[in-house]
């Protein structure tokens, strides 16, 4: 297997397809591209890759006359917050996000902490490819320093919502981090918040449950918010961007409920605006802009897409409801974990109601995600679905996979961007009905 280059990041199993010689070479790439002089943020989670592949980026970037600005351990969207804070030219974040433990990851970062563009990301990949490496001269080598500004981070944070709602409040609050970055911030951002709260799973690098912060794997999570009689769970992936609610009664929710709950508080704070989710994200998206007669635009899935549309449209809020990430431009052009819980809290706070209520408030549907390791015929399985589509008239949309819609539900089968292997989300107000067609698109794949 070799390293796959995404519009969402360049990512590998360490060791295997991604080594320290390729994070070199893709810093300098990336270096070369920004010029001498420039400067780049950098920073890790704590997977035990991350210091090799991180030491390897900032030799490839300095190599190519690039100053770095090393903050260390931190979460993804403080990396991608600090670019902007600090008026960087760039930034690269050492994170495979979500992926097993032996994966790792390159995000590369252009101004304002954006994600690099599609054709960016191409363009570092053909020098990589190219095999070509700039050296700068002896005295234009670029400089590393070393930054701490989680202090910062978290205070802005703190200024975008009503701290003194929450303080007053007193939440009891479980927290999940399972080993990642976001230990160094969401603990101390909820007790500067005047929560009262309990951290499970939060020795750094220990990952004691899958990455990916999904039901299934948020039993203990669960168990614990129910027994300590908690008012609310949240769980992180290992760099933090993504965000998961646990219920006061212990029910996981679906990924997109936190966005979704962050969505609604914003668009009715404005009476309106523009939202901007990706094609995975759930209906109840359309169903709460309907609700304030905002805008809603629909991308392919992934960070880069969602974030430069925003920026096209001016968008008030958005994000990724397949994995609870929020993007909040008064604050930076990233998904923001410890953001979007900072937000809930301030919700639960001024409302006066338990996140199971704030819930019960939403448009729901019944929702089925899954994954399949397989490869498929995509022009034979397009046919079967598209057949489908027809008898059942429904509509079919190809803007990442093939997603098809009726007006009670709708589904969507395509490839991971992250991964090798293919999603599948189903989507219907009849539970019965969405079962019936994880049936029938497992039948197809399998045929």
């Amino acid at each position: 297997m070799s390293l796959i280059f995404t519009p969402l990041g360049i990512r590998g199993i360490f060791g295997e397809s991604f080594t320290a010689m390729d994070a070199l070479r893709i810093g300098n790439a990336f270096g070369s591209i920004l010029g001498e002089g420039s400067e780049v943020v950098v920073g890790m989670d704590t997977r035990q890759s991350s210091p090799v592949i991180l030491k390897a980026v900032i030799a490839g970037l300095n190599s190519a006359g690039v100053d770095v600005i090393n903050l260390g351990v931190v979460p993804t969207p403080t990396i991608e917050w600090a670019v902007d804070y600090l008026d960087a030219d760039g930034g690269v974040v050492v994170s495979a996000s979500h992926n097993p433990p032996e994966w790792n990851a390159l995000k590369l970062l252009g101004k304002r902490g954006i994600i690099i563009r599609p054709e960016e990301t191409e363009e570092v990949r053909k020098l990589y490819e190219k095999g070509s490496f700039y050296n700068s001269s002896w005295s234009s080598v670029g400089k590393e320093e070393h930054a701490d500004v989680i202090p910062e981070y978290i205070a802005t944070i703190e200024r975008l919502v009503d701290i003194e709602s929450i303080r007053e409040a007193k939440i009891r609050v479980v927290l999940d981090p399972n080993g990642g970055a976001g230990i160094f911030v969401t603990p101390y951002m909820m007790r500067d918040l005047g929560t009262e709260l309990t951290t499970i799973n939060s020795v750094p690098g220990v990952f004691s449950r899958e990455l990916e912060p999904r039901p299934e794997s948020l039993v203990t999570l669960s168990n614990v918010t129910r027994s300590l009689g908690a008012s609310i769970g949240f769980a992180h992936d290992t760099d933090a961007d993504r965000l998961t609610i646990v219920t006061e009664q212990g029910e996981v929710m679906p990924e997109d409920v936190s966005l979704a709950l962050v969505v609604d508080a914003i668009l009715r704070e404005l009476k309106g605006g523009t939202v901007v989710v990706n094609i995975a994200s759930s209906k109840m998206f359309d169903d709460i802009a309907s609700r304030y007669g905002a805008r809603i635009i629909k991308v392919p899935v992934g960070e880069v897409y969602v974030a430069h549309k925003m920026v096209e449209v001016k968008a008030d809020v958005g994000g990724e409801g397949s994995c609870g990430g929020v993007i909040y431009p008064k604050f930076h052009y990233g998904r923001d974990g410890p953001f979007a819980a900072a937000k809930i809290l301030e919700r639960m706070a001024k409302e006066g109601k338990k996140i199971s209520q704030l819930i019960s408030d939403l448009p729901r549907y019944h929702i089925i995600r899954f994954d399949i390791k397989t490869k498929v015929d995509w022009e034979n399985t397009k046919k079967k679905l598209e057949k489908i589509a027809k008898e059942r008239g429904m509509m079919v949309n190809d803007m990442d996979g093939i997603r098809m819609d009726e007006e009670s539900g709708w589904f969507l089968i395509r490839e991971s961007k992250t991964e090798h292997k293919i999603r599948v989300v189903i989507e219907h107000k009849n539970k019965e009905e969405a079962e019936n067609l994880r049936k029938e698109i497992l039948r197809i794949i399998s045929e």
